[in-house]
């Protein structure tokens, strides 16, 4: 499958320009991705900033250790559809993305902000054998 992953509010928590604190399971998340063989492209609106950030994005996916280099990203935001599996499974492509109506969110309390519920997708994932 092709995974579209977004960053902000995704796999980090929201500063945008900054980087926000790696979001729990994230990481796990997508090296789990990585090694089933899916496709993992950064799909983020930092893409339309044209200030560097993200490039500053690509940097720290790929300068974290925790994960295989993303290398595919998109030149410009696409909106996700809804989180819903039958969509997933007849364009063979998944976004996960903080804004995509529908997907698992966590509410963090220090920050008063939600992001992506990591540990509710690798779930999801594992039950609908996007990976073993």
């Amino acid at each position: 499958m092709t995974i579209y992953l977004d960053f902000d509010g995704t796999v980090v928590e929201h500063r945008y320009p900054d980087i926000g604190n790696l979001v729990a399971g994230s990481f796990m998340v997508i090296r789990k991705l990585q090694k089933a063989g899916h496709e993992i492209i950064l799909n983020t609106y930092r893409a339309d900033c044209f200030d560097g950030t993200l490039e500053e994005a690509i940097e720290y996916l790929n300068n974290s250790g925790e994960i295989e280099p993303i290398t595919q990203f998109e030149k410009q935001k696409i909106d996700p559809p809804p989180w819903n599996w039958d969509t997933h499974k007849s364009y063979e492509a998944i976004f996960i993305d903080d804004i995509c109506s529908g997907i698992p969110m966590d509410f963090i309390e220090a920050t008063i902000s939600e992001v992506v519920d990591w540990f509710a997708i690798d779930k999801e994932f594992t039950e609908n054998g996007i990976y073993e």
